[in-house]
């Protein structure tokens, strides 16, 4: 999703907006103030503090919480208040936080065509992809990128990838790009292939491979992990129009969903200008994480980029973000031992790493010795072992006492890797929700059924002390706030089977891995995450306390959304 928001496109919207709204007018309207000294009282307030603390009332002075206990607490300020809110035994909880995601690829669904199965979309097979895409084709006409997103070829009735023919047979006179629900592949057109002078004679990259048909030779047009990254890219990089659409889907979905507190979890420099410039007009109203992608990192490690100028007080530049594997249901996940049904590939077959280890624990050491927060994507227990090598020689380079280091996915960690976690001071990243969308296939196809029961060990490092998230790496499922509290809790599949129920957590310990302790994994504690006196503003209301909903957490409703004490949805 690296390529949405081009450095040049909050110029190009001051621009439009100015002509459409009138300048003061527009920024204004997209920059409101918080509505003074707000009351609110006779609710169930989850601070969600260190101590857990319960009580029905707060205080909000501009964008920050001035006072939180019971309704007499706050009697003194009611004489003075702008906003009097009588929560009428609702439930408060603070802004939601996203560990890890991609902001705004979730808004690719205003202009590009959703290639998604069930339960996430309506494909059932290749016809009806190639018809989506169709679709988007003729609404847009041009000779720019088609963009599909979301294809699980695990799901789709003939149980395979898209071809180049195939998607020929939508256009050869504009290049076309499908990605993989993972986000780790894509298929392209003969176009596409042409452009990029792909052809029966072009080598792997390093770490990814350029899928080629066994009689021919010539590229099927599957691009897998690092061969798609320059075409996925340049598909992403759309003209401003788009490129604003998509930022206001995205911004409206999350707000729906109770975030106040986005993350984009590997950002190019352009898209960092982008969205910082987006965040400064008031179109982006949630405070944003953006995580540099890894030859940034290593360009500040080395002193030759500053990222500090594009920060204000809603943008925050985080950790450097490293890939070092891929996707287990893509095949190219990094595992200790081979996929339970290697489908096309041989019988030993563990996936690959993205980095080689002697480079990984390179640009570890650099990064985190230049004193940058240190994040590194890792499905596979193999790659989790990578990093955990370059982690345990960085520390010994250059020790340090509260780094944080974010492992994100953690999905195959072992019992001992997360015993070595909570010794180096790893915090895993669990993408709960794979038990939910592809638990089903993890236990029957990728993995088989032990491995399977202990994806994204969630109970087991809580048991070790061990502070975890939780995330759901939108776009590559949709934003959700319910989905993704419920999978921790649950460990159902989407066909309604237990997966691995000894992993199963609290209400509560699911509620802190989306908000204080997402926040403390951000660095970010001191600003939001908790619902305490000096913290922003930043609230949901929702319809029921889920520390005590007997019914299906899902069902719980966002009722309103605000970030620094300003409303940005309400149901």
């Amino acid at each position: 999703m690296s390529g949405i928001i081009k450095g040049v496109v909050w110029a190009v919207i001051a621009l439009v907006l100015l002509v459409i709204v009138g300048g003061g007018i527009a920024w204004f309207r997209l920059n409101p103030s918080p509505p003074g000294l707000q009351v609110w009282t006779n609710g169930r307030i989850l601070t969600m503090d260190a101590d857990g603390r319960q009580v029905t009332a707060l205080v909000v002075d501009g964008d920050r919480i001035v006072a939180v206990g019971s309704d007499e607490d706050v009697q003194r300020w009611l004489p003075d208040a702008d906003v009097e809110l009588d929560l009428e035994g609702r439930t408060v909880v603070p802004g939601f936080v996203e560990a890890h995601g991609h902001f705004p690829g979730a808004g690719l669904v205003a202009v590009a065509a959703d290639l998604n199965s069930p339960p996430i979309g309506a494909i059932k097979n290749v016809p009806e992809a190639l018809e989506a895409l169709k679709q988007v084709d003729a609404a847009q006409p041009g000779d720019d990128w088609l963009i599909g997103f979301g294809y699980d070829d695990t799901m789709l009735e003939e149980k395979r990838h898209f071809t180049r023919a195939d998607l020929d047979g939508v256009s050869t006179t504009r290049p076309i790009l499908a990605m993989h629900i993972s986000g780790h592949m894509a298929v392209v057109n003969s176009l596409a292939l042409e452009r990029f002078n792909i052809t029966a004679e072009t080598s792997d990259p390093p770490g990814g491979e350029i899928r080629k048909d066994p009689k021919t030779g010539e590229p099927t047009g599957l691009l897998l992990e690092t061969a798609s990254r320059p075409l996925q890219l340049e598909a992403l990089d759309m003209p401003p129009l788009q490129q604003i659409a998509v930022v206001r889907a995205a911004v409206d979905l999350y707000a729906a969903q109770g975030f106040t507190t986005v993350q984009n979890g590997l950002a190019t420099l352009e898209q960092i200008k982008g969205m910082s410039g987006a965040s400064k007009l008031g179109l982006i109203p949630q405070r944003l994480v953006v995580w540099p992608k890894d030859e940034l990192g290593l360009e500040v490690a080395e002193g030759t980029l500053d990222l500090r100028q594009y920060e204000s007080n809603r943008v925050h530049v985080g950790a450097a973000k490293l890939v070092g594997d891929g996707s287990i249901q893509g095949y190219t996940g990094f595992l200790g031992e081979p996929y339970y049904q290697p489908g096309e590939h041989a019988a030993d077959y563990r996936g690959y790493p993205n980095i080689d280890a002697d480079t990984l624990k390179t640009q570890v050491k650099s990064i985190h010795c230049s004193g940058q927060q240190v994040a590194v994507h890792g499905n596979g227990d193999a790659a989790i072992d990578q990093f955990l090598d370059a982690w345990e020689a960085a520390l010994e380079a250059c020790p340090a006492e509260d780094a944080r280091p974010v492992l994100v996915h953690s999905q195959m960690s072992r019992a001992d890797q997360l015993e070595r976690m909570k010794k180096l001071g790893v915090v895993p990243s669990f993408f709960s929700a794979h038990v939910y969308y592809w638990g089903d296939r993890h236990r029957d196809i990728f993995l088989g059924p032990e491995r399977a029961a202990r994806i994204s060990p969630a109970a087991s490092a809580a048991a070790l002390g061990l502070p975890f998230t939780t995330h759901l790496d939108t776009p590559v499922v949709p934003i959700d706030s319910m989905l993704q509290l419920w999978t921790p809790v649950a460990r159902e599949t989407s066909s309604g089977q237990a997966l691995g129920p000894e992993e199963r957590v609290t209400v509560e310990q699911a509620l802190r891995a989306m908000t204080s302790d997402a926040a403390w994994q951000l660095r970010l504690e001191e600003q939001i995450g908790s619902i305490e006196p000096g913290k922003l503003a930043d609230l949901v209301i929702l319809s029921a306390n889920p520390l005590d909903y007997d019914g299906d957490l899902r069902d719980i409703q966002v009722e309103r959304t605000l970030v620094g004490g300003v409303t940005i949805y309400e149901r």
